[in-house]
């Protein structure tokens, strides 16, 4: 199931958000739990429970105050700067395009192993990387230079701009497709997925993937909704396979195969 389906509006519309996370309800024990207690907490009492520590509670007038005055920059976008979105623009453009030929490649062979009768797979038009992908690294970018009380944009802003719909692109990434095998879509294959691209986002390419620091690496995997133990259970699987490999430290990560 697409995204357009599984959301029930069309591809066009859907397009206009900056970044879309598709949330899975997967089951999880440890979860359930905590979220059943808290159900039940709420209709027992009739109230929200109080905060563990009182000094992570925000007022809400003061936040409120916090994004007027946010709303009211408007941060410039430097000349230097301008360049580096341009040339990350046309970079994910290429990945989209090595992205979308890979996948084709994948379905023609994925057909030809099922009955002439099979439904054709359908992809997603989600994650499509458009002009508007564009003016949507350009507003994340701003509004986080907005909530810095910064007079500029700066290339850190738009680097966490990238990261966010690279964190949207990973949730959407990790469904099997239609006529593909779910093996390829599980957690590891995931953040090994998401590795791929940060390194070619910092300048790899298919044929020579870069090195890549491992507690950067972490973080970004983090942020996408993996464990630590979900990245520490990837790393050793590609290492069994002669695919990454981890200095003795684990500070940086090689692509084995890229080199």
């Amino acid at each position: 199931m697409t995204p357009e389906e599984n959301i029930n509006l069309p591809a066009a519309l859907l397009s206009r958000f900056d970044v879309l996370f598709l949330m899975l309800d997967r089951p999880s024990a440890e979860a359930d739990l905590q979220l059943a207690r808290h159900v039940a907490w709420v209709h027992t009492h009739g109230r929200h429970p109080d905060p563990v520590d009182p000094a992570d509670a925000v007022d809400a007038e003061l936040l409120r105050h916090f994004v007027a005055a946010a709303r009211a920059r408007v941060p410039v976008l430097p000349s230097d700067v301008a360049e580096y979105v341009v040339g990350a623009y046309v970079q994910l453009r290429q990945q989209h395009k090595a992205a979308v030929e890979a996948a084709d490649a994948r379905r023609t062979l994925a057909r030809s192993a099922v009955d002439s009768g099979a439904a054709p797979a359908t992809r997603s038009a989600i994650g499509t990387t458009t002009p508007r992908t564009l003016l949507a690294i350009l507003r994340l970018a701003q509004a986080r230079a907005r909530v810095r009380a910064a007079e500029a944009v700066a290339i850190e802003d738009v680097d966490e701009a990238l990261r966010l719909m690279d964190a949207a692109h990973v949730t959407l990434d990790a469904r099997p497709a239609a006529g593909e095998r779910p093996a390829r879509t599980d957690t590891s294959s995931a953040i090994y997925a998401l590795m791929v691209r940060h390194a070619r986002t910092v300048g790899g390419t298919d044929a020579a993937l870069p090195q890549i620091a491992y507690a950067e690496m972490l973080d970004r995997v983090r942020d996408a909704g993996f464990s630590e133990a979900d990245f520490s259970r990837c790393i050793q699987q590609y290492e069994d396979i002669d695919v990454l490999q981890v200095n003795v430290t684990r500070t940086r990560i090689t692509f084995v195969s890229a080199s």
